[in-house]
């Protein structure tokens, strides 16, 4: 191969690696945001919490929130909340146990898009969309 070919070679690589990882990086993002609209909006984070956990236990007895707010230490991703709960029930909604000492305490990620909140999984690396709804701009305001 010849040194031109390879530098061409070497420029259709970068640029397919150029237009690719945006490309997917949108796309799972979006994805995300769409799967997290069909589980459900929420008005606040808070909001979200509280229904996530109503499908979650049976015989709530009482649920307070503990912690609501960025998942940042400076707040700079301000669409990017983590939200703690002290769960006070029977069970949880699969039947298993509550932790011996009468209560649960979940904590879930939400992120801020234009109409709500929506809930997201942390196995769905909610930071890492957060940070790409803020590079695309489809964070809420």
């Amino acid at each position: 191969m010849t040194r031109r070919r390879i530098i061409w070679l070497l420029v259709l690589v970068a640029l397919a690696y150029a237009i690719l990882i945006p490309a997917c990086a949108y796309g799972y993002t979006v994805f995300q945001l769409g799967l997290g609209r069909l589980e459900g909006v929420y008005p606040n984070a808070e909001a979200g919490m509280r229904s996530r956990l109503e499908k979650s236990y049976v015989g709530i007895q009482d649920i307070q929130i503990d912690h609501a707010g960025t998942n940042s230490f400076d707040g700079s991703n301000p669409h990017i909340w983590f939200v703690t709960a002290q769960v006070y029930a029977e069970r949880r909604a699969d039947g298993s146990s509550l932790h011996p000492n009468g209560y649960d305490f979940p904590g879930s990620f939400f992120l801020k898009v234009h109409d709500g909140w929506i809930y997201r999984p942390e196995g769905s690396f909610p930071e890492l969309i957060g940070f790409f709804m803020k590079v695309f701009h489809l964070e809420g305001q």
